[in-house]
């Protein structure tokens, strides 16, 4: 299957987006963020892409998994000195992505790391009018029956084969071991 880059135009097959074990690891990790959050993290990866180059996919990996445990920590630090926290949800960390990404004209670029996020998300979560403006994020939708959830988990086993993740074995002994669950 050919996609076409919304940036330049391009077409390219999306495999090759994975192809390499970096391009298969940043999928791994954006694929385990929650839709609403997960392209927010991909806008917000543009703001540090340096002006002449493209981000590199090592960087881009640790940006994400840096910011992947800003969320799942569950609470926002202004600033790293102090112990001064407040509960910041995921959809908070959204948000100020948005904020962000919205707002990108006002800011330095290319970002150097997480520290105003942490401040944008600090002043939503300060804020109660804009902590309750933040869209809550939506919980995953539930299979409507057992036949239907067996073949949204054999979907993802395919989609882990073929993104590398897994091995055609493996994921045929995970099929095979939810058929005879099932």
């Amino acid at each position: 299957m050919q996609i076409q880059c919304p940036c330049c135009g391009e077409q390219f097959p999306v495999e090759a987006g994975f192809a390499d074990a970096d391009g298969k690891r940043l999928a791994a990790l954006l694929a385990g963020i929650e839709p609403k959050l997960g392209r927010a993290v991909v806008g917000y990866l543009r703001l540090f892409s340096p002006a002449k180059r493209g981000l590199r996919m090592t960087r881009a990996i640790k940006l994400v998994e840096e910011l992947l445990d800003l969320v799942n920590a569950g609470t926002v630090q202004k600033d790293a000195r102090t112990n001064d926290t407040k509960p910041a949800p995921p959809r908070l960390w959204a948000a100020g992505i948005e904020q962000m990404v919205t707002g990108r004209d006002r800011l330095q670029l290319p970002l150097e790391n997480h520290n105003y996020l942490r401040a944008v998300v600090w002043g939503i979560a300060s804020d109660p009018v804009q902590a309750q403006a933040a869209a809550p994020v939506k919980p995953p939708r539930k299979a409507s029956t057992p036949q239907q959830a067996l073949q949204d988990a054999i979907g993802r086993i395919d989609a882990d084969v073929r993104l590398g993740l897994i091995n055609k074995e493996e994921g045929e002994r995970r099929v095979a071991a939810l058929r005879g669950n099932a």
